[in-house]
C-alpha cells in the first residue's frame, strides 16, 4: 500500500489515497498471473470445501475486490492490517462479494502488525496475497515470510511492487529526463530504503529480493510488469503522488529544497496541462510451491530454482 513518502510499514494510509489508486492499480495488474493463480487455486481447493486466502496489509480491501470475482474456487478470505479503521472499511465494502462462480465470499478481518502476521494470520493459507507492500519491509522480513509460506505449502501472489522505473513522456511518447529528474529519482530511491519500522526497507530492490527468496525455497515463479501510466485523466492521483514525493524529497535532501521545489512546480504544471504523462514501474509475482501438480508449476513459462545462474 506504499507511496514514496515517509510512511512506516505499519503506518496509517488514508482511505482517500487508497481510493485514488485503486482503479489505476486494477488496470495495471497482470491478468495472466491472476488467471494462473485461479487455475492453481481451483485445483488446490478441489479436495476441500473452500480455499483460504490471506491478504497482508489489506488496507481498505482493494486487492480482495480485484481478485475475488476473478477466482472460481469457493473462498474464505482473511484480511490482515494493523489499522482497525481500514479493516472496518474493507469489511463494509467487501461483504457482498462473490467468486467468479457466483458463490458468496466468506470474510474475516485480523488486526495485526506485519511481524505478528507471520505467526498468527497465515495459518491454513492456500494463497497469500499482498499489493504495493514490499518496498516498505526488510530483507529479513521477506526471508521469514518465504520460509513460513514454504512451511505451509501455500502459493503467493504479490502485486504492484515498485521497481524504480520512473519516466516522464511528452505527447509524442518521447521519454524526457534531465539532471533534475535523475537527482529526484535517485533521492526517492534512497528515501525508500530508510528504516520505516520493519528494519531497513528494501525500496525498489524488493521485487528482485522477493523473487530470490522464494526461489531459495524451491518455488516456481512467474513475474510480469504492472506499470502505472498516469495522464491528465488521473489528475487527483498524480497530484497526491507528486505531493508525497515532494515530502519525501525534502526529508531526504533538505539542503536541496530550492532545487526540489523548482522541479516539483515545473513537472506538476506540465502534468496538469496535459503536456506530460508519467509512468511508474511495478512488478507482479506469482510463486507456486514445489509440490504443485504437473502442468501447473512445471510449465516452461515458470522459472524454477534450476534456472538461476550459478
Amino acid at each position: 500500500m506504499s507511496t514514496s513518502s515517509s510512511r512506516a510499514a505499519d503506518a496509517h494510509f488514508s482511505d482517500t489515497w487508497l481510493t485514488l489508486r485503486e482503479p489505476v492499480d486494477h488496470r495495471a495488474r497482470d491478468a495472466q498471473l491472476t488467471h494462473a493463480a485461479d487455475h492453481w487455486l481451483t485445483q488446490r481447493a478441489s479436495a476441500s470445501p473452500s480455499a483460504t486466502l490471506v491478504d497482508l496489509g489489506c488496507g481498505s480491501g482493494s486487492n480482495l475486490r480485484y481478485l475475488a470475482p476473478r477466482l472460481h474456487a469457493p473462498q474464505r478470505w482473511r484480511l490482515v492490517d494493523h489499522d482497525p479503521s481500514l479493516l472496518e472499511h474493507a469489511r463494509s465494502r467487501c461483504d457482498t462479494l462473490a467468486s467468479a462462480a457466483g458463490e458468496p465470499v466468506q470474510l474475516t478481518v485480523h488486526e495485526a502488525t506485519l511481524a505478528q502476521a507471520l505467526d498468527e494470520a497465515l495459518t491454513g493459507a492456500d494463497l497469500v496475497t499482498a499489493s504495493a507492500l514490499f518496498d516498505l519491509v526488510s530483507a529479513e522480513w521477506i526471508d521469514a515470510l518465504a520460509a513460513r509460506c514454504r512451511e505451509l505449502g501455500c502459493a503467493v501472489l504479490f502485486t504492484l511492487s515498485v521497481d524504480g522505473e520512473i519516466h516522464f513522456q511528452d505527447s509524442a511518447g518521447k521519454t524526457l529526463e534531465d539532471g533534475d529528474d535523475r537527482f529526484v529519482f535517485d533521492t526517492l530511491a534512497a528515501h525508500q530504503q530508510r528504516d520505516k519500522g520493519a528494519g531497513e526497507a528494501l525500496g525498489t530492490l524488493a521485487p528482485t529480493y522477493l523473487k530470490q527468496a522464494f526461489l531459495r525455497h524451491g518455488y516456481h515463479l512467474r513475474e510480469a510488469p504492472s506499470p502505472w501510466r498516469l495522464g491528465r485523466e488521473t489528475w487527483p492521483l498524480i497530484d497526491a503522488l507528486m505531493a508525497g514525493w515532494r515530502t519525501a524529497l525534502l526529508e531526504q535532501a533538505p539542503a536541496q529544497a530550492t532545487r526540489i521545489e523548482n522541479w516539483y512546480r515545473a513537472r506538476l504544471s506540465a502534468l496538469d496541462a496535459g503536456r506530460l504523462m508519467l509512468t511508474l514501474g511495478h512488478r507482479d509475482l506469482l510463486a507456486l510451491p514445489p509440490e504443485s501438480p504437473p502442468g501447473m508449476s512445471f510449465d516452461t513459462s515458470f522459472e524454477t530454482s534450476q534456472d538461476r545462474p550459478a
